[in-house]
């Protein structure tokens, strides 16, 4: 029986990317409690890991580096975002079939935690 797809967004989400984008390198740590929340969750989830980073063949092969120097070079990183059961992002907001919930203004004041 196949598990099914958890997305992971990897800056900010994995990556704590606390100073940006800057020249595009990946410079930070995991965030708190990730290692061992994927352990548990690769139980449950197929984990695969998306970024906009990996749609050049660059960036994906340093997120993939950068994962395997933490010891997580068995999670999956996907050029291309899977078809998943959930996402985990942080800059997602749910939709619940209402456009009336989504107030451009609003959104333009939207911050990652």
């Amino acid at each position: 029986m196949s598990l099914p797809i958890l997305c992971l967004d990897f800056d900010g989400v994995i990556h704590d990317y606390r100073k940006g984008w800057q020249d595009g390198s990946i410079y930070g740590e995991l965030t708190d409690g990730f290692a061992l929340w994927a352990e548990i969750a690769r139980k449950y989830f197929k984990l695969i890991v998306h970024s906009s980073r990996c749609s050049e063949p660059e960036g994906l092969a340093a997120v993939q580096q950068w994962l395997a120097d933490r010891g997580l070079d068995w999670l999956e990183v996907s050029p291309t975002k899977p078809p998943a059961f959930l996402t985990i992002d942080d800059r997602a907001l749910l939709f619940s079939g209402r456009w009336d919930h989504f107030n451009p203004a609003m959104l333009r004041n939207f911050r990652p935690w």
